[in-house]
């Protein structure tokens, strides 16, 4: 999976690419399920699912987080219950176990040594990655990076309108007045969801086009 050189380590979010993320995903998700094959001091880790990955600055210093959440149903997902109010609670023993063996791992090889490794919960923002995540947030507003750019812009603050099928692919549909953008699941880079806050404009519209779509009783379909 990783390049033979293990000289080459990432020690900048700027030198991450859409592969780099995948494969190191991918990587931490092996892991957790390596864990779940012994026995676990903590039972629950066995809920444990590895959300998303990030790589980023904070106070200056390189940061790698890893999300961890207890998932969510089917039936939270279509009770329209987002990521964050699911029951997913975590505690600090589950994460710390994950943590410890995680170091023991090739999971992260790609990253310096002097990056800093954190293992949490996804907190009142939590980013989406995989379907059912976003699936479970449609109506609420997002903060969405895209790896290329999408009519010419890669940054968005918007409401997660739709998500649907096209070619064999996710796409999802932000929305905000006349603005209207389709990102394929595939070229987003980062996705959060923003909290509600009554002084915010952009939630007041989420809110409302949250409240269309339970009126409309349907999802409009796009071919």
């Amino acid at each position: 999976m990783y390049p033979v050189d293990d000289t080459i380590k990432i020690n900048s979010p700027k030198l991450l690419t859409k592969q780099i993320h995948t494969n190191i995903l991918l990587a931490l998700r092996a892991a957790l399920h390596m864990l779940k094959s012994q026995p676990v001091v903590n039972p629950g880790v066995m809920n444990l699912r590895v959300r998303n990955w990030l790589f980023l600055y904070e106070e200056g210093e390189a940061v790698v987080d890893i999300i961890l959440d207890k998932g969510y149903s089917l039936a939270d997902v279509e009770a329209f219950v987002v990521p964050r109010l699911a029951e997913s609670s975590l505690s600090f023993d589950e994460c710390a176990e994950f943590h410890e063996f995680l170091m023991t791992t090739d999971a992260l090889d790609l990253i310096a040594d002097d990056v800093q490794i954190r293992v949490g919960s996804p907190g009142s923002e939590p980013t989406l990655y995989d379907h059912e995540d976003y699936q479970a947030s449609i109506g609420d507003m997002l903060k969405v990076e895209a790896w290329n750019l999408i009519e010419g812009r890669s940054k968005f603050t918007m409401i997660l309108n739709d998500i649907y099928d096209k070619d064999g692919m996710k796409i999802i549909v932000l929305a905000e007045g006349a603005h209207r953008f389709e990102i394929p699941l595939e070229n987003i880079k980062t996705a959060f969801v923003l909290p509600f806050h009554p002084a915010s404009k952009s939630v007041k519209l989420a809110k409302e086009a949250a409240r269309k779509k339970a009126r409309q009783g349907a999802t409009k379909k796009y071919k």
